[in-house]
Formats: C-alpha cells, sequence, structure tokens
C-alpha cells in the first residue's frame, strides 16, 4: 500500500534540533486521516481487505442497484453464471 502524506502536514508536525553539533528529527504524535483518493492499493492489499471484510462488502454491494447491475454485468463478461456455481457449490 502506498500512501503519500502531503508535506505541509510534515512541516507541521516535525522539527530539527541541534543536538551536539548534530540536527536530530523530532515529530509530535499526529494522526493524519487519509482519504481513499490519497491511498494506492496494490492487488495483494485489496485481496487482504476482501478476505477480512467479506461479508461487508457483500452487504454493500447487493444494497445498491447500481453496484449489483455492475457485479452482474462482470461476470457475464467472463462467463460465470451463478445458478451453476450455486449447482456446484451444492455437490
Amino acid at each position: 500500500m502506498i500512501v503519500t502524506i502531503p508535506y505541509r502536514f510534515i512541516e507541521e508536525h516535525a522539527w530539527c534540533e541541534k543536538y551536539f553539533g548534530e540536527y536530530l528529527p523530532y515529530a509530535e504524535d499526529a494522526q493524519y486521516e487519509f482519504t481513499v483518493d490519497e491511498v494506492e492499493f496494490d492487488y495483494t492489499d485489496l485481496k487482504d481487505i476482501v478476505e477480512e471484510y467479506t461479508d461487508d462488502i457483500i452487504d454493500i454491494l447487493l444494497s445498491d442497484r447500481r453496484l449489483v447491475k455492475e457485479l452482474l454485468k462482470k461476470m457475464g463478461s467472463r462467463k460465470i453464471d451463478a445458478k451453476a456455481l450455486k449447482n456446484e457449490k451444492m455437490r
């Protein structure tokens, strides 16, 4: 996962002090809340998230008609038959 922290945030919460002729970095404890736009997930990250939150993701998908249509469209383009999957799981 790659996260971009704005330079201004770091500048506001970190500083350097001279200590025995060397500059040492210091920082306050600070929390920065990231938005989805500021985070870049790789495939492994997404897979881990899906495995951990499968039920929540399914609930979100099924609660929005547009997302259900997108899911069905994607399943159709990959030639996945939901009824065949259901019958296969019952065996």
